[in-house]
């Protein structure tokens, strides 16, 4: 049985708030100039670091190395990333046959953002 509470909030029959998709553009105050200058600096060293890119249909994984400390710049690099452009997503996967992936990915337009943006493509 509901309680009073949620009998009311039920029969209230609210419909939930329908989520609008971000802009797919950057937003340049997102982060601070320091911030910012790590940013790049983190982009250009997972650029750097890819070791094979595979082309999905959303977006790309890019391969890297498996070690922790590329892990641990690449997890800060997203965070980063992240807050500048909340349109795309992305996964850090480390998987059982020990490679690591990142995964971005994203909704219709925003493979080619991100394409030019990690300077990849799929004939990488």
């Amino acid at each position: 049985m509901l309680t009073p509470i949620l009998m009311s909030i039920a029969m209230l029959n609210i419909a939930p708030v329908a989520q609008t998709d971000p802009p797919i553009a950057c937003t340049p105050k997102a982060l601070d100039a320091t911030q910012r200058k790590r940013q790049t600096e983190l982009l250009g060293i997972v650029r750097g670091k890819i070791q094979k890119t595979l082309e999905l249909d959303n977006g790309f994984a890019v391969q890297l190395p498996n070690d922790p400390s590329t892990a641990l710049q690449v997890a800060e690099w997203i965070s980063l990333e992240r807050r500048c452009c909340g349109f795309a997503e992305f996964s850090l996967e480390w998987r059982l046959d020990d490679t690591v992936w990142v995964k971005l990915t994203g909704r219709s337009g925003v493979k080619e953002v991100l394409a030019s943006e990690m300077g990849i493509g799929p004939k990488r």
